[in-house]
């Protein structure tokens, strides 16, 4: 009974706190990012992380997305990914990934996601991988 007691009565603040995104460089291009905790359907079904971030127009712009803080990723959080992606492209936008954690890593790779989504060592080469200067 104790524990009930203890719990979290907004289920939405709960599943915000899950996920962190935060702006480190919005002055050029591309934009730099970070994300940090744990990246499933809690955390991105209720508004949409990036525009929530950067503005509306977050998918027409180039992102470079840090994940080395990401404790968990589950499938509905690759979902998410791949979707933000698929926007990216059709907006005219480019999504790198880089400094994967090692769980994040591991899901991507047995997912066979690294052939799909844009993922780079570091930052500097997921600079390049856009065709930008380090």
């Amino acid at each position: 009974m104790a524990i009930q007691a203890l719990a979290p009565r907004n289920s939405l603040s709960l599943r915000k706190r899950g996920m962190k995104i935060t702006v480190q460089s919005e002055n050029g291009d591309p934009v730099l990012l970070r994300i940090e905790g744990r990246v499933s359907q809690r955390d991105v079904e209720v508004n949409d992380p990036f525009v929530d971030s950067l503005d509306e127009n977050a998918y027409s712009r180039r992102l470079v997305v840090d994940l080395s803080e990401v404790a968990s990723l589950d499938s509905s959080g690759v979902n998410w990914l791949l979707v933000s992606q698929k926007r990216m492209h059709a907006h005219g936008g480019r999504l790198v990934l880089h400094s994967l954690s090692p769980i994040a890593n591991n899901v991507l790779k047995v997912l066979n996601l690294h052939a799909v989504l844009q993922v780079a060592e570091n930052q500097a080469a997921a600079i390049r991988k856009l065709g930008g200067d380090a």
